[in-house]
């Protein structure tokens, strides 16, 4: 099933699910598996998604997808729109541009299974079309507040588990600190290796690689607002050395500290 709107495109497969030739699209693009695995080969490295993981590419984000066991769950925005969006509620006054991450969150879950449910009622196209409409503003909010990025000055950890959130919310906190995994499975009643599988199954992420990325969200205010030295910033948001701060910032956004932050301060 593909659905088409002025401000982005659906499209949601069960069969017919190989596509073997690099894109190099316009829009925005989140790559959702609902079930199953998925893998896509960027230039630099293949990344692979599981059930409920997402990934959100930025327009021009050269790829390829290699397979998908199961459902194929995409969803295209125009980047006009997404920027309109953004402007609109006060987020940005420039183009989002998001960290290049696999991550889980409950609502953007909820958001495919109450849009999967849609699409198999009975529908006239005209019913469509404003579910179109207004589903693609929702799930423009969503991404602009769920998912790291340029425009983002914190991470946004409503919606997930308690048991997860009290440690998501501790690290928020005291992101600089020299956090180990003792310290974070303290906070909870749960043992280390429960720990670790809940949060990555929460999250999608591990618990030191969710820690790593805020650091990235919390020193962009730093690059933009300040003309202190990368190595000051990289230590001042957490990282033992400005090496381990350039390899997670390139990691994400796929140029230096350096560089992101002449680009911000054209914008």
């Amino acid at each position: 099933m593909i659905l088409e709107h002025q401000n982005g495109l659906l499209l949601w497969r069960k069969s017919l699910l190989g596509e073997r030739i690099w894109r190099d699209d316009l829009s925005y693009k989140l790559l959702f598996s609902p079930n199953g695995r998925s893998v896509y080969q960027f230039t630099e490295q293949d990344m692979e998604l599981t059930a409920g993981e997402s990934l959100l590419l930025n327009p021009h984000v050269i790829h390829k997808q290699l397979f998908h066991t199961s459902e194929k769950w995409i969803v295209e925005l125009s980047p006009a729109f997404l920027s309109d969006v953004a402007r609109e509620v006060g987020i940005t006054a420039s183009d989002p541009f998001f960290a290049k991450i696999v991550f889980k969150h409950p609502l953007i879950h909820q958001w495919v299974d109450t849009t999967r449910l849609y699409l198999q009622m009975q529908t006239t196209e005209t019913e469509q079309r404003f579910w179109m409409e207004n589903s693609l503003i929702q799930l423009a909010l969503l991404l602009l507040r769920l998912v790291p990025g340029a425009h983002a000055e914190n991470w946004n950890i409503e919606g997930y588990d308690p048991s997860i959130f009290v440690v998501l919310d501790a690290l928020k906190q005291s992101y600089e600190q020299d956090w180990t995994l003792d310290d974070m499975v303290a906070l909870t009643s749960l043992g280390k290796y429960q720990f670790s599988h809940h949060f990555k199954k929460e999250t999608g992420l591990t618990p030191y690689s969710w820690l790593q990325i805020l650091r990235v969200v919390k020193s962009q205010r730093l690059l933009q607002q300040t003309d202190a030295s990368i190595l000051t910033i990289a230590l001042e948001v957490g990282f033992k050395n400005a090496a381990a701060y350039h390899t997670v910032f390139r990691r994400l956004y796929g140029q230096t500290p350096g560089d992101f932050r002449k680009r911000l301060l054209k914008t």
